[in-house]
């Protein structure tokens, strides 16, 4: 029987806390936060739907709480997250970037300071 073996992925680090903060708020991460505990009913899943499309259609981005992993876990998914950006070569990045500008679709690897 073969065995899985998880591939050896570099740690990520969290920058520090912001302390541009305002009412206790960060202003520029206003984000919602999405609590998957309410899954557990239909009525849960129904006003989730709901949530998520707003978040999505309003912010783009939403934080999710209640989902279950452990520390261990949502730590690892942060270090296999960070791959993508600190880990592949600027040859590789730009072979897969995206032209947002010139085609307005958002397909694509989004360069740093595209923008």
């Amino acid at each position: 029987m073969s065995s899985l073996k998880v591939p050896e992925t570099p740690r990520y680090f969290h920058g520090p806390e912001t302390k541009a903060e305002r009412n206790g708020l960060v202003e520029y991460a206003d984000l919602p936060a999405i609590d998957l505990s309410k899954a557990s009913t239909l009525e849960g899943r129904v006003a989730l739907s709901v949530e998520v499309r707003d978040a999505m259609t309003k912010h783009g981005f939403f934080y999710v709480i209640n989902h279950g992993y452990t520390t261990a876990q949502s730590e690892r998914i942060f270090d296999i997250a960070n791959v993508p950006f600190e880990h592949v070569t600027s040859t590789e990045k730009a072979a897969y970037a995206g032209t947002m500008k010139d085609t307005g679709l958002y397909q694509g690897y989004k360069l740093r300071q595209y923008w």
